[in-house]
């Protein structure tokens, strides 16, 4: 029987606290991690987001515990690692939802938004990601790598350049990270959201959007993508970057003439009367 079983494995989420009015992936991921089997780790740069996503996995019953850390900085990402094997005996997930946008054209980006955005987007992820594997390699049994990567990092990213780069560093470093640490049985995989719906009052759930063929995904849409890569139905998937996005990043280059294209596929068809 196929099923999403993680039971007696331990996961660490960094980025798991929920910081309204953004969507909440770290902690739709952390319930849901925790609703397949595994002990949770809550990894947080705020203590109270951290220890309020841990309250609510315990409430649904399962193991969970709060860290808080900086994860921007080497030595807070290994104590966080730590703190999952102090707690739970080992570590077998780490999933990163961690990243933020700025905003500003390219000519007018100074150099410390820069800084600030590639060491929020990709530095922690690396000194994360580092601190992770080099516990799975020590205890042995392989683990897996998740990243909350953007399409902003498959495509163009105008007016935030600096968060394209990082996510489109995300997307190169679970691909290195795949085939430099397959041979210890850990696997490396991102995904890459577009527009991620935020609950707003009296709303039943994500919109159906003119520019998204199908409706905007929510934070439980991200949240399954990760814990499905996570498990071992996934076993064999690695290095890859998987888009969740309502199938926005499939969609034509030449947006401009989609009711132009409509009109001739509505005509009448003929065959020509000779090749071209």
């Amino acid at each position: 029987m196929l099923a999403i079983d993680l039971s007696g494995t331990v996961a660490l989420v960094a980025g798991a606290g929920h910081r309204p009015p953004r969507p909440g992936i770290g902690r739709a991921t952390s319930l849901g991690l925790a609703e397949a089997g595994a002990a949770v780790v809550c990894v947080d740069l705020d203590p109270d987001r951290a220890e309020a996503v841990a309250a609510e996995v315990r409430r649904a019953g399962g193991e969970s515990i709060a860290v808080v850390a900086d994860l921007r900085h080497g030595d807070a990402a290994a104590a966080s690692v730590q703190a999952a094997v102090d707690a739970f005996g080992r570590l077998d997930i780490c999933l990163d939802i961690i990243g933020e946008a700025t905003w500003s054209s390219f000519l007018d980006c100074p150099e410390d938004q820069w800084d600030w955005t590639v060491a929020t987007c990709l530095r922690q992820l690396y000194l994360t990601f580092q601190a992770a594997a080099r516990q799975m390699v020590a205890q042995g049994g392989g683990g897996v790598l998740g990243a909350v990567a953007s399409v902003d990092g498959l495509s163009s990213a105008p007016y935030h350049a600096a968060y394209g780069v990082a996510k489109a560093g995300i997307v190169h470093l679970v691909k290195t990270l795949a085939e430099e640490l397959g041979p210890a049985g850990i696997r490396a995989n991102a995904v890459a959201p577009g527009a991620v719906w935020s609950a707003q009052a009296g709303e039943a759930g994500p919109p159906r959007e003119l520019s998204t063929p199908l409706r905007r995904p929510g934070p439980e849409d991200i949240a399954r993508a990760l814990i499905f890569l996570s498990c071992d139905l996934a076993r064999c998937v690695t290095g890859q970057t998987l888009a969740v996005d309502g199938g926005a990043s499939t969609k034509g280059v030449f947006p401009d003439r989609v009711d132009t294209f409509r009109e001739r596929a509505g005509a009448p068809w003929a065959p020509a009367s000779g090749p071209a």
